[in-house]
């Protein structure tokens, strides 16, 4: 039996119009290696907890990847 490996989703940072933040919330890493996790108050967080952003904000900054859980 053969199962299609599964490609981590992008979202690249453009003006090109609204980009809802994904249903399922990923943890996602930006262009700059940092990792961020959603959090319970809707933002999403990096691990040391220094950094907090909307999904707006991370995807108008920043390239996004999406991190295998």
């Amino acid at each position: 039996m053969t199962t299609a490996a599964q490609r981590a989703r992008v979202w690249l940072a453009a003006g090109l119009g609204a980009s809802p933040a994904p249903a399922d919330r990923p943890t996602v890493r930006d262009d700059l290696m940092r990792q961020w996790c959603p959090g319970s108050d809707g933002r999403w967080h990096t691990p040391d907890g220094r950094h907090h952003a909307n999904w707006t904000e991370l995807h108008t900054r920043f390239d996004l990847v999406e991190v295998a859980p």
